[in-house]
């Protein structure tokens, strides 16, 4: 098992990850986090993808792991437990305005626009709990 510990947005991770044998395990922070490897072709790089996990439909909290490349939509970057919006839904932001605390690891978190626009959507809550990749806020 490598360890690593990466430095993303100025937060720490530790990660650790073994890749042998025939299922791969990764822990970041001590949590463990299921995996499966992509084809590894000489003209693809191995890539890491998270499994999605089925959730029953009458689950208050969708946690499951969301992708967008739009730099309007906060993510969550650790699992964690919303416990403030500091927006509402249309107001006007600009890039490094505060829009949400959160409590990760013991941790209060604020997390800032990263672009100028308006509030388009609030997907969380007061009191939600989030994991790693959950789109909370979107910003057109």
């Amino acid at each position: 098992m490598k360890k690593y510990e990466l430095v993303i947005d100025g937060k720490k991770y530790e990660v650790e990850v073994d890749l042998g044998g025939l299922s791969p395990s990764v822990l970041v922070n001590g949590k463990k986090i299921d995996v499966a490897i992509g084809s590894s072709d000489a003209a693809e790089k191995p890539r890491i993808e998270r499994k999605k996990t089925k959730k029953s439909s009458d689950d208050k909290n969708d946690n499951v792991v969301e992708t967008s490349d739009d730099p309007g939509d906060l993510k969550a970057l650790m699992p964690g437990k919303v416990t403030k919006v500091l927006v509402s839904s249309g107001q006007k932001v600009k890039v490094g305005e505060p829009v949400l605390l959160m409590e990760s690891m013991k941790m209060e978190q604020t997390i800032v626009a990263t672009k100028d626009g308006n509030i388009s959507e609030i997907l969380v809550s007061e009191g939600d709990t989030v994991e790693v990749g959950k789109i909370m806020i979107k910003i057109n």
